[in-house]
């Protein structure tokens, strides 16, 4: 891992260092903060106080990582990590006498849900390995084996069926999303443990494969595993790291009292199927919370965390230039208590966050939006969500648009894009017609002044003021009333209004034109 570097990567005049590059706009970085901190774009009120004064950013961005937008968007950021928001659980909720659609997404938003807890109360980040408790609504408390407090949505629950404590590791969700089969010993979702909370992949690492096993005899690699060079390279410390997980060891995946349960008494199951004792990369344990203890005590846990948080607000991977960068705010972290919002305070002042127009590696002058921030953007300028028989069409692949707006499905697409394709444009341009008919009709007072009735040769200051005050909303650009962005506008204006005669379906083709725009896209 890059920060194993840390030793040598402090003197500013080595080559970890990168050449300055001039930072953002105040305006355009407070739209960037804006919305990767709370899922929306600044209020006018907000950029007028950034214009006045630039260092009223600082007050404002503290201000917005308390909003009640942040944890929604720590679980939408990190939802490319845990890999749960998927629609592939083996078990239906009609098995339970609930909603399908509703049960599958609750089951793909727990851990996610527990991060987004940890992250608003200002919890330490170990708290998602060592917590006694979990966090469920109303359709997992009436599946799963969960004491929850009365109330409405995502209430801090507990398992009641004797599980150890250690946070997500202990939640059903996660080895719903990994489970395992009988040959693979949980050796799956160990890996799981450590890509997510060591970035220790397994599966990336290089092998050196022995062709001379014979992988159809089962006795053989049995063997292999343990006596083979190139298989104990990772076996080692993988499945040390998988035996400390048979409490969840399901005989079968698809029986819904076993599969939401945790067996104490399987915990030995080990000793039948790999006969390797738990272990933390070679320091004996005994139990799931002491595994939790031993990931938090891990000093790649915190540089993991920062790994993580960098390169999903940056929407890139890490580099070896990045290696100082990271051990600063891996300090910083560390130094604020270990919450997720000192992660988020540390990445949102570095210079590679912040950078405006460069052609230097390393900086990222302009990021596309994530289907989720799309939709959250959109619902809190319109107050639309584009939903159909209770699926989020920008969450859901079953009978939506996730994938093919850039979004991961958690299995078959695992990383969210970064630059756009003809699927995204599509799916980018059907949001914009239904949001922009839905606020003109139902909410118009949320971005309309203007009179519908008018028309460039009754009121054209009004319909220019608008389309002023539609650019500053949306983009956080101040244009003229006499440029060129009002004049396309207004022309756009009339040949909509050629066509039907109708003042408000002109308006809804303008702001569809405008949420179609790059600029929208792009922050």
């Amino acid at each position: 891992m890059i920060l194993l570097l840390a030793a040598c990567a402090t003197d500013p005049g080595d080559s970890a260092a990168v050449t300055p590059a001039p930072e953002m706009g105040a305006v355009a970085l407070a739209e960037r903060i804006s919305l990767d901190v709370r899922g929306k774009r600044p209020t006018e009120a907000e950029i007028a106080a950034v214009e006045a004064d630039p260092a009223a950013l600082d007050a404002l961005t503290e201000t917005w990582l308390h909003d009640p937008g942040f944890p929604a968007r720590v679980r939408d950021l990190w939802s490319e990590v845990y890999l749960t928001r998927t629609e592939s659980f083996l078990i239906a909720g009609s098995a339970y006498g609930l909603d399908d659609v509703a049960f599958q997404r609750a089951v793909g938003e727990e851990d996610l849900q527990l991060l987004g807890y940890v992250a608003d109360q200002d919890l330490p980040y170990s708290t998602l390995v060592t917590g006694a408790f979990t966090v469920a609504d109303e359709t997992l408390a009436a599946a799963w084996p969960i004491d929850r407090p009365e109330g409405e949505g995502w209430l801090k629950a507990h398992y009641t069926d004797g599980r150890p404590a250690a946070g997500v590791l202990s939640t059903n969700s996660l080895w719903w999303r990994y489970p395992s089969t009988t040959s693979n010993a949980n050796r799956k979702r160990a890996n799981a443990i450590s890509r997510i909370f060591l970035c220790d992949d397994y599966l990336s690492r290089p092998i050196d494969f022995d062709r001379n096993v014979n992988l159809l005899d089962g006795d053989a690699v049995q063997d292999a595993l343990r006596e083979n060079p190139s298989c104990q390279s990772c076996h080692n410390s993988l499945d040390p790291l998988a035996s400390y997980l048979f409490g969840f060891w399901w005989y079968d995946y698809t029986n819904p009292l076993e599969a939401s349960t945790y067996f104490p008494a399987r915990e030995q199951r080990y000793r039948d199927y790999t006969g390797v004792a738990p272990a933390y990369y070679g320091v004996p344990g005994y139990s799931l919370h002491e595994l939790g203890e031993q990931i938090a005590a891990d000093r790649r846990f915190p540089q993991c965390a920062v790994q993580q948080t960098y390169e999903l607000l940056l929407r890139r991977k890490i580099a070896l230039a990045d290696t100082a960068a990271l051990v600063e705010h891996r300090n910083d972290f560390v130094a604020d208590g270990l919450t997720v919002r000192a992660l988020f305070r540390t990445v949102l002042a570095d210079p590679r966050y912040r950078a405006g127009a460069t052609d230097e590696a390393g900086y990222v002058p302009l990021k596309m939006a994530t289907p989720d921030l799309l939709a959250a953007e959109v619902e809190d300028l319109t107050g639309f969500r584009w939903e159909y028989g209770g699926y989020d069409l920008l969450g859901s692949d079953a009978v939506g648009f996730r994938t093919l707006a850039g979004g991961a499905d958690g299995y078959n697409v695992t990383s969210t894009a970064t630059s756009p394709n003809a699927t995204l444009l599509l799916v980018q341009e059907r949001l914009a017609e239904a949001a922009s008919a839905y606020v003109v009709n139902e909410g118009p007072e949320r971005l309309f002044t203007v009179d519908f009735a008018a028309t460039p040769e009754t009121d054209r200051a009004g319909m220019a003021a608008q389309l002023q005050a539609l650019h500053l909303r949306l983009y956080g650009h101040r244009v003229a009333a006499d440029g060129e962005e009002v004049a396309a506008g207004l022309e756009l204006w009339s040949s909509l209004y050629a066509v039907e005669r109708d003042g408000k379906a002109a308006w809804a083709g303008v702001l569809s034109a405008l949420l179609r725009d790059p600029d929208f896209l792009y922050y």
